[in-house]
């Protein structure tokens, strides 16, 4: 109760006294040596001060938009929660929310664009689609209310009471009257605390007040996209157009051909909504901001059932999402509650299912650059379950996606799942052993080069590995769930001694980029961005501190514990390892919308070259003779001296030619001529 927050107390404090016994009693034996809870659970939670509500990160032209919406309901069309997705070969879906309708005719118009942001070749016109939701308040986490980092609540328990009491406007005797007075009539003392962990509660579904509906949710896909051009569009409602720049298409590289662009992806997971979320974010933003696509392995929002909490994220995340694309996999805090997770995740991001040919929005693939990228749900059974109403349709997507690739067009394979399979912290430890005895082999077979991975609330980097044992032919595994999510690092629960497998690891905040240089070689680069510290005795609550360039997130025990960076060269090894061969589907550009051959598209334009020079060289000659014959049937091609010479002009020099030369040439000296 002392550490309770001033602002509670002011308007009930029996009620937040009873919230911290409600959302921070562990049962005995279940938390870790270190304070990590073997089952990945927060453990025991002491409340520190109120934090501030974070700012959601937004450009001051947004944030001007939607200080329209204050005014008089009349401009609830602005949009807000924008973010693209890419969808196909020269294809983004860009999503936005709006309070009001927009027009049943509503297109974003889009164009290309130069450096100068202005229009190259006319604006196209996409159409909209829009659609919405509703969902029933609830809270399938304690730390909605007590969390470890950021906003402290994240959802104030009076508002809840608020919502749950319709007592006060429900008639007596109605089915849905209910007196609440406390968040212990809501929610029962200890809840959260005992097992199982699993579980919500919410608000009567009788209650209209319980309900969540959500905004307006918009759809367009613009279409015909040049690979690296930057493109303008315009949403229905905007004042002014957002920029991205287009992912470039896989193009055929020979043997002897390699790229002369590089392809860079940048990689954040777990990220949620806190003041260190956004710390992320903004580095996204201002050092990666060359990357082609955002990938984001899991985790998004951290709504946990309460559904207000995806409009949030979607607000802190536009400021980035408006301008690089992201592919993202869904996490356990995406399909949590009963399913209602899923809804809001379905709704509001979309993925490239359709041109990958997979029968779930869940599972996808997509090609960019030098790389395919696979996203895999890891909540998709490998094997077919007891209730399963299909047969692992993941697993037979993937065997054919695998069998689609050509490595002349895309040499690297990257897979991303939420739930890693290669990780040295007691958090969610093995967790996803499963589907590594399942799967593991199929990628491997397939040559894959890189597996990114979240879920875990640290950074993890792994050597080449397969069944746990090193392999120059096997995939590097990273974990990236240190995105800045309120359940704070899991720096104190590392696995000691550091097992073989595992190359570099630290329980601070940052985010990933991979850069592809060409078909053999690329550099992966962590770097951290924030540190944090616990501030109370039970370290159950961590605020950001010192510089990202020399702290250290206390309690980490990792030996990286001090290093900002990690930077690890990757060299895909085509001559020592027969899988990094396999993949030589056919390709058809005019059906795809790939590019041609690279070796032969360079050969192509040294023969146009040609061609035009010398088309040069033979209207310059003829241009020549024709001059030199005009000069010479004119008989006005004379030297200096000869012209000087009056004696040398007959009656074929009196025209007005020969003595304008003549003139010419006495006025400017034959030195001169």
């Amino acid at each position: 109760s002392a550490s309770r927050s001033s602002s509670f107390a002011s308007r009930a404090r029996a009620t937040c006294a009873t919230l911290v016994v409600v959302c921070a009693r562990v049962a005995p034996g279940a938390r870790g040596s270190r304070g990590v809870r073997g089952d990945g659970v927060t453990s025991a939670f002491e409340r520190p001060p109120a934090a501030a509500v974070l700012a959601l990160g937004i450009d001051a032209r947004a944030a001007h938009e939607r200080a329209l919406l204050d005014d008089d309901g009349d401009d609830g069309d602005v949009p807000s929660q924008v973010h693209l997705t890419p969808t196909g070969i020269g294809e983004i879906t860009v999503t936005w929310a709006t309070r009001a309708r927009v027009a049943r005719d509503a297109t974003v118009a889009y164009e290309r664009v130069n450096d100068d942001d202005r229009g190259t070749n006319g604006a196209k016109k996409a159409t909209v689609t829009s659609d919405s939701y509703t969902a029933q308040i609830c809270f399938g986490s304690g730390t909605l209310f007590a969390p470890r980092m950021g906003q402290t609540p994240s959802v104030d328990p009076m508002k809840v009471v608020e919502l749950a009491n319709t007592s006060a406007w429900a008639a007596t005797d109605a089915v849905n009257y209910r007196v609440v007075r406390a968040i212990e009539d809501v929610i029962p003392a200890g809840f959260f605390a005992s097992a199982p962990y699993d579980k919500g509660v919410c608000l009567d579904y009788n209650n209209p007040d319980a309900q969540y509906h959500s905004p307006l949710i918009h759809k367009a896909t613009l279409r015909n996209l040049i690979g690296g051009s930057r493109v303008a569009y315009t949403l229905p409602g905007s004042a002014t157009s957002r920029t991205f720049t287009v992912p470039t298409v896989p193009t055929r590289h020979s043997s002897h051909h390699q790229s002369w662009t590089f392809t860079r992806i940048a990689v954040v997971g777990d990220t949620g909504q806190t003041e260190v979320t956004k710390e992320v974010l903004t580095h996204v933003a201002e050092t990666l901001s060359d990357a082609q696509v955002l990938i984001h392995t899991g985790d998004l929002a951290y709504a946990d059932g309460f559904a207000p909490r995806w409009d949030s994220f979607g607000r802190l995340m536009e400021f980035l999402t408006s301008k690089i694309p992201m592919l993202s996999v869904v996490g356990n805090h995406d399909v949590s509650v009963n399913g209602l997770e899923s809804t809001a995740y379905a709704m509001r991001y979309p993925s490239p299912s359709v041109s990958s040919k997979s029968p779930s929005q869940l599972f996808w693939s997509y090609e960019f650059g030098h790389a395919h990228v696979i996203g895999l749900n890891s909540y998709a059974n490998p094997n077919v379950g007891l209730f399963d109403g299909a047969d692992a349709p993941q697993m037979s997507w993937l065997l054919d996606d695998l069998a689609s690739i050509n490595r002349e067009y895309t040499p690297w394979i990257i897979a991303v799942f939420h739930v890693p399979w290669y990780n040295s912290n007691r958090g969610h430890f093995k967790e996803a052993e499963r589907a590594r005895i399942a799967l593991e082999q199929v990628l491997y077979d397939a040559g894959v080069d890189v597996v990114l991975n979240g879920h875990v609330h640290a950074y993890e980097r792994s050597k080449p590995v397969f069944n746990y044992a090193e392999d120059a032919c096997g995939p590097v595994h990273i974990v990236v769930g240190d995105g800045g999510n309120y359940e704070g690092p899991y720096g104190e629960g590392w696995i000691e001694p550091q097992p073989g497998f595992s190359a570099f690891r630290e329980g601070s905040f940052g985010a990933g980029s991979l850069l592809i240089h060409n078909d053999t070689h690329a550099t992966w680069e962590w770097r951290r961005t924030t540190c944090v510290a616990n501030t109370t005795a039970s370290n159950s609550y961590f605020e950001r501190s010192g510089d990202a360039s020399t702290c250290r997130t206390i309690p980490d025990v990792s030996a990286q514990a001090m290093e900002p960076v990690d930077i690890a060269i990757l060299r895909r090894d085509v001559g020592a390892c027969p899988n990094k061969r396999v993949g030589n589907a056919e390709r058809s550009n005019e059906a795809s919308g790939y590019n041609a051959d690279g070796a032969s598209s360079h050969v192509t334009t040294l023969v146009i070259t040609s061609i035009v020079l010398l088309a040069l060289w033979v209207v310059t000659s003829v241009m020549l003779v024709r001059t030199l014959r005009v000069l010479k049937y004119s008989r006005a091609y004379r030297s200096p001296s000869l012209l000087a010479n009056s004696d040398e002009y007959d009656d074929e020099f009196a025209g007005d030619g020969a003595i304008g030369l003549h003139t010419l040439s006495s006025s400017m000296g034959s030195d001169k001529f």
